[in-house]
Protein backbone atom coordinates (compact mmCIF):
# COMPACT_ATOMS: atom_id res chain seq x y z
CA UNK A 1 0.00 0.00 0.00
CA UNK A 2 2.73 2.57 0.83
CA UNK A 3 4.30 1.94 -2.60
CA UNK A 4 1.03 2.84 -4.29
CA UNK A 5 0.85 6.26 -2.59
CA UNK A 6 3.61 7.94 -4.66
CA UNK A 7 1.99 6.61 -7.85
CA UNK A 8 -1.40 8.01 -6.83
CA UNK A 9 0.15 11.39 -6.03
CA UNK A 10 1.93 11.46 -9.39
CA UNK A 11 -1.33 10.68 -11.19
CA UNK A 12 -3.07 13.55 -9.40
CA UNK A 13 -0.27 15.96 -10.34
CA UNK A 14 -0.44 14.91 -13.99
CA UNK A 15 -4.21 15.48 -14.01
CA UNK A 16 -3.77 18.92 -12.48
CA UNK A 17 -1.11 19.85 -15.04
CA UNK A 18 -3.39 18.71 -17.86
CA UNK A 19 -6.10 21.23 -16.97
CA UNK A 20 -5.86 24.60 -18.69
CA UNK A 21 -7.40 27.89 -17.65
CA UNK A 22 -10.78 28.67 -19.28
CA UNK A 23 -10.68 30.98 -22.27
CA UNK A 24 -12.72 34.19 -21.98
CA UNK A 25 -13.99 36.19 -24.97
CA UNK A 26 -14.85 39.90 -25.16
CA UNK A 27 -16.51 42.35 -27.56
CA UNK A 28 -16.37 46.11 -27.86
CA UNK A 29 -19.80 47.48 -26.99
CA UNK A 30 -21.60 48.99 -29.95
CA UNK A 31 -24.92 50.79 -30.18
CA UNK A 32 -27.31 49.26 -32.73
CA UNK A 33 -27.54 51.31 -35.89
CA UNK A 34 -31.01 52.90 -35.95
CA UNK A 35 -31.96 54.80 -39.08
CA UNK A 36 -35.31 56.21 -37.99
CA UNK A 37 -36.14 57.05 -41.60
CA UNK A 38 -38.43 55.48 -44.17
CA UNK A 39 -36.03 56.32 -47.02
CA UNK A 40 -32.26 56.68 -46.71
CA UNK A 41 -30.43 59.65 -48.28
CA UNK A 42 -28.81 59.04 -51.67
CA UNK A 43 -25.43 60.39 -50.60
CA UNK A 44 -23.35 57.69 -48.94
CA UNK A 45 -20.27 57.29 -46.77
CA UNK A 46 -18.28 54.09 -46.38
CA UNK A 47 -15.98 53.21 -43.50
CA UNK A 48 -12.80 51.64 -44.85
CA UNK A 49 -11.38 48.60 -43.03
CA UNK A 50 -9.64 49.93 -39.92
CA UNK A 51 -5.85 49.94 -40.09
CA UNK A 52 -4.19 48.41 -37.01
CA UNK A 53 -0.57 48.34 -35.86
CA UNK A 54 0.88 44.83 -35.93
CA UNK A 55 0.98 44.50 -32.15
CA UNK A 56 -2.83 44.94 -32.00
CA UNK A 57 -3.66 42.76 -35.01
CA UNK A 58 -4.18 39.56 -33.01
CA UNK A 59 -6.83 37.70 -31.01
CA UNK A 60 -5.36 38.18 -27.54
CA UNK A 61 -6.09 41.39 -25.63
CA UNK A 62 -3.01 43.58 -25.25
CA UNK A 63 -1.97 45.20 -21.98
CA UNK A 64 0.84 47.66 -21.25
CA UNK A 65 3.49 47.12 -18.63
CA UNK A 66 6.37 49.28 -17.43
CA UNK A 67 8.21 51.23 -20.12
CA UNK A 68 7.72 49.68 -23.55
CA UNK A 69 6.58 46.26 -22.30
CA UNK A 70 3.40 44.81 -23.79
CA UNK A 71 1.68 41.53 -22.95
CA UNK A 72 -0.67 39.57 -25.20
CA UNK A 73 -3.22 37.60 -23.17
CA UNK A 74 -3.44 33.87 -23.86
CA UNK A 75 -6.84 33.20 -22.29
CA UNK A 76 -8.54 36.59 -22.75
CA UNK A 77 -9.40 37.01 -26.43
CA UNK A 78 -11.47 39.23 -28.68
CA UNK A 79 -14.54 37.38 -29.93
CA UNK A 80 -14.09 38.95 -33.39
CA UNK A 81 -11.26 40.78 -35.09
CA UNK A 82 -10.49 44.10 -33.41
CA UNK A 83 -10.64 45.72 -36.84
CA UNK A 84 -14.25 44.60 -37.38
CA UNK A 85 -15.24 45.48 -33.82
CA UNK A 86 -13.89 49.05 -34.01
CA UNK A 87 -15.54 49.58 -37.38
CA UNK A 88 -18.91 48.37 -36.12
CA UNK A 89 -18.72 50.44 -32.92
CA UNK A 90 -17.81 53.68 -34.72
CA UNK A 91 -20.54 53.10 -37.30
CA UNK A 92 -23.14 52.67 -34.57
CA UNK A 93 -22.39 56.15 -33.22
CA UNK A 94 -21.76 57.87 -36.55
CA UNK A 95 -24.75 56.67 -38.58
CA UNK A 96 -27.54 58.64 -36.81
CA UNK A 97 -25.57 61.89 -36.89
CA UNK A 98 -24.81 61.63 -40.60
CA UNK A 99 -28.37 60.60 -41.39
CA UNK A 100 -29.48 63.95 -39.98
CA UNK A 101 -26.96 65.60 -42.33
CA UNK A 102 -28.38 63.78 -45.35
CA UNK A 103 -25.73 61.05 -45.63
CA UNK A 104 -26.21 57.28 -45.31
CA UNK A 105 -23.43 55.31 -43.65
CA UNK A 106 -23.13 52.06 -45.57
CA UNK A 107 -22.99 48.73 -43.78
CA UNK A 108 -19.50 47.19 -43.54
CA UNK A 109 -20.58 44.40 -45.90
CA UNK A 110 -21.58 46.93 -48.58
CA UNK A 111 -18.43 47.51 -50.61
CA UNK A 112 -20.07 49.54 -53.40
CA UNK A 113 -18.59 52.87 -54.35
CA UNK A 114 -19.65 55.71 -52.10
CA UNK A 115 -19.62 59.50 -52.22
CA UNK A 116 -17.31 59.70 -49.22
CA UNK A 117 -14.75 57.40 -47.63
CA UNK A 118 -13.74 57.54 -43.97
CA UNK A 119 -10.38 55.94 -43.16
CA UNK A 120 -9.42 55.12 -39.58
CA UNK A 121 -5.83 54.34 -38.63
CA UNK A 122 -5.58 53.10 -35.05
CA UNK A 123 -2.18 53.90 -33.57
CA UNK A 124 -2.89 52.54 -30.11
CA UNK A 125 -5.65 50.82 -28.14
CA UNK A 126 -4.41 49.19 -24.96
CA UNK A 127 -4.01 49.78 -21.23
CA UNK A 128 -3.22 48.31 -17.84
CA UNK A 129 -5.70 46.13 -15.98
CA UNK A 130 -5.90 48.42 -12.97
CA UNK A 131 -4.83 51.75 -14.48
CA UNK A 132 -5.68 53.54 -17.71
CA UNK A 133 -6.68 52.56 -21.25
CA UNK A 134 -5.44 54.74 -24.11
CA UNK A 135 -6.66 55.25 -27.67
CA UNK A 136 -4.79 57.11 -30.42
CA UNK A 137 -6.29 57.24 -33.90
CA UNK A 138 -5.84 59.19 -37.13
CA UNK A 139 -8.78 59.71 -39.45
CA UNK A 140 -9.09 60.91 -43.03
CA UNK A 141 -12.23 61.87 -44.95
CA UNK A 142 -12.06 61.59 -48.76
CA UNK A 143 -14.51 62.35 -51.55
CA UNK A 144 -15.36 60.23 -54.61
CA UNK A 145 -12.32 61.60 -56.47
CA UNK A 146 -10.07 60.53 -53.54
CA UNK A 147 -9.40 64.16 -52.59
CA UNK A 148 -8.86 64.74 -48.85
CA UNK A 149 -11.69 66.80 -47.37
CA UNK A 150 -10.36 66.77 -43.82
CA UNK A 151 -8.18 64.76 -41.48
CA UNK A 152 -7.44 64.71 -37.78
CA UNK A 153 -5.91 63.01 -34.78
CA UNK A 154 -7.98 61.78 -31.84
CA UNK A 155 -6.48 60.76 -28.48
CA UNK A 156 -8.25 59.88 -25.25
CA UNK A 157 -7.81 57.99 -21.98
CA UNK A 158 -10.26 56.06 -19.81
CA UNK A 159 -9.87 54.66 -16.29
CA UNK A 160 -9.90 50.87 -16.06
CA UNK A 161 -11.94 49.88 -13.03
CA UNK A 162 -10.16 46.59 -12.40
CA UNK A 163 -9.78 45.42 -8.83
CA UNK A 164 -6.77 43.16 -9.27
CA UNK A 165 -8.69 40.29 -7.67
CA UNK A 166 -9.88 38.22 -10.63
CA UNK A 167 -8.25 38.29 -14.07
CA UNK A 168 -11.57 37.73 -15.80
CA UNK A 169 -13.12 40.76 -14.09
CA UNK A 170 -10.05 42.92 -14.80
CA UNK A 171 -10.02 42.08 -18.51
CA UNK A 172 -13.77 42.75 -18.66
CA UNK A 173 -13.05 46.17 -17.12
CA UNK A 174 -10.36 46.80 -19.75
CA UNK A 175 -12.75 45.81 -22.55
CA UNK A 176 -15.38 48.19 -21.12
CA UNK A 177 -12.86 51.06 -20.97
CA UNK A 178 -11.74 50.41 -24.53
CA UNK A 179 -15.39 50.33 -25.61
CA UNK A 180 -15.88 53.79 -24.13
CA UNK A 181 -12.77 55.02 -25.95
CA UNK A 182 -13.91 53.75 -29.35
CA UNK A 183 -17.41 55.16 -28.82
CA UNK A 184 -15.75 58.46 -27.92
CA UNK A 185 -13.95 58.38 -31.26
CA UNK A 186 -17.30 57.79 -32.95
CA UNK A 187 -18.85 60.70 -31.04
CA UNK A 188 -15.94 62.97 -32.04
CA UNK A 189 -16.48 62.10 -35.71
CA UNK A 190 -20.25 62.45 -35.33
CA UNK A 191 -19.72 66.02 -34.12
CA UNK A 192 -17.13 66.90 -36.79
CA UNK A 193 -18.28 65.28 -40.03
CA UNK A 194 -21.87 66.57 -40.49
CA UNK A 195 -20.66 70.16 -40.83
CA UNK A 196 -18.12 69.05 -43.46
CA UNK A 197 -20.65 67.08 -45.49
CA UNK A 198 -23.79 69.18 -45.16
CA UNK A 199 -24.53 70.94 -48.45
CA UNK A 200 -21.94 69.04 -50.46
CA UNK A 201 -23.09 67.43 -53.72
Amino acid sequence: MPRLLPLALMALLLCACGRSAPTNYYLLEAAPVSTGAEALPARTLRLAPVALPEYLDRNGMVTRGPGTQVTVAQFHLWAESLQASVRRSVQGVLAPALLAAGVTVLAPADEDKSDYLLQLDLQRLDGSLTGTAVLEARWTLRDRQDAVLDRGLYTAEEAVHGKGAAMREDYAALAAAESRLVQGLGAHLAARLPALLRGRP
